[in-house]
């Protein structure tokens, strides 16, 4: 025994709630984290822990940077460490720097299970996490770096504490760099707001 109590949480049927409310979800996956957060949240403060460390490696930093890029426009990833807005709980993500090959590999050779994608919504086809980390698997073979390019990319914005800071709508028209822009919508973004 390690010692450390594990606790596992009450059954929520996070998809079927999604189901029932499709048209009002933008992303299944947003919809599901945040469920599945809460539910972490919760556990923790029933225990009374103030810190709650999350498993994400730097290829889940790096997939959801695309995934943001790509759906929304937004520089964004997951932080590395930052306080819920209740100000109760402290997440952090020791394992950011670490590639998910490398963990597999080091469960592995521990004997410890390797728990494989289980999303349910994924179960029927491959879905946009899939799709992108194939696209960095095939970059990755033309660019043997970029797993290090994308580190360093990220770090302004997996490295601020709060929520949100990494990329500002543009309320009022701004200028940087002698380049005007205003905002169209509330999901225009300007790289590091005015």
């Amino acid at each position: 025994s390690s010692g450390i109590n594990a606790e596992y949480g009450e059954k929520q049927g996070i998809l079927s709630k999604a189901e029932e409310t499709a048209d009002q979800i933008r992303s299944i996956c947003s919809y599901c984290s945040r469920m599945k957060r809460g539910r972490i949240y919760a556990a923790a403060r029933r225990q009374r822990y103030n810190v709650v460390a999350m498993g994400q490696h730097l290829d889940d930093l790096s997939e959801s940077f695309l995934m943001s890029v790509f759906h929304n426009g937004l520089l964004r990833t997951m932080k590395a460490h930052y306080t819920v807005a209740e100000q109760d709980l402290r997440v952090i993500r020791p394992l950011i720097y670490v590639r998910e090959r490398d963990l597999r590999s080091f469960a592995e050779s521990r004997g410890l299970p390797v728990i494989a994608e289980n999303c349910p919504a994924c179960f029927e086809e491959p879905k946009e996490r899939h799709r992108v980390k194939q696209l960095l698997a095939h970059q990755e073979l033309l660019f043997p770096r970029l797993s290090g390019s994308l580190l360093r990319a990220m770090k302004p914005l997996y490295s601020k504490d709060r929520v949100g800071l990494e990329s500002r709508p543009v309320t009022t028209p701004c200028t940087q760099n002698g380049v005007t822009a205003a905002a169209e919508s509330d999901d225009d973004m300007f790289p590091q707001g005015c």
